[in-house]
């Protein structure tokens, strides 16, 4: 008998959280193109996420495929974010999956370590797309039956394909 899909999941780590944020981005791609706007936004907010996600763990030096666990790795980071000298703003509502603060944490802990930080055009730019994407997308998009202005499918693509496009920089 075959195995169900929840039982054919990898355990989450950063090979599975590149690998799924493209599977995700180009699922929101058909989506869009059939009209499913709102749909498309919701995976593309995944998308965005994991693919900060992946460049947060990769800086630090976890391998492609060690496990990332909420509170041995998602949980330590959002806390480092919250605290001085970064102070991030990250709300307890959907913190795991907050983009905007993702995409400041792995901007701050870039600039904290001169060698590794970002140039001023190319923070500003993830920081932008962060905040873009975490303007129309919440993981809680689904419970709700609004429709996607087609302005907002846009600035999401755009964002998240940013995201992608650059994930090898980030």
């Amino acid at each position: 008998m075959p195995r169900r899909l929840i039982d054919r999941c990898r355990p989450e780590s950063i090979r599975e959280f590149r690998a799924s944020a493209r599977q995700r981005y180009h699922d929101g791609l058909a989506l869009a193109g059939a009209g499913n706007r709102t749909a498309a936004i919701y995976l593309w907010g995944y998308a965005g996420e994991m693919t900060l996600k992946a460049a947060y763990f990769s800086l630090f030096g976890l391998a492609e495929e060690d496990l990332i666990t909420v509170p041995g790795h998602i949980q330590p980071a959002i806390n480092r974010g919250r605290a001085a000298p970064l102070s991030i703003a990250w709300p307890n509502q959907g913190a795991g999956h907050n983009v905007r603060a993702w995409a400041e944490l792995l901007v701050g802990v870039r600039a904290l370590a001169a060698a590794t930080a970002y140039g001023p055009a190319f923070a500003v730019q993830v920081q932008g797309c962060g905040q873009s994407v975490w303007q129309l997308w919440r993981e809680t998009l689904r419970y709700h039956k609004n429709r996607a202005y087609l302005y907002e499918v846009r600035h999401v693509r755009e964002a998240t394909e940013w995201l992608l496009v650059n994930s090898d920089h980030l």
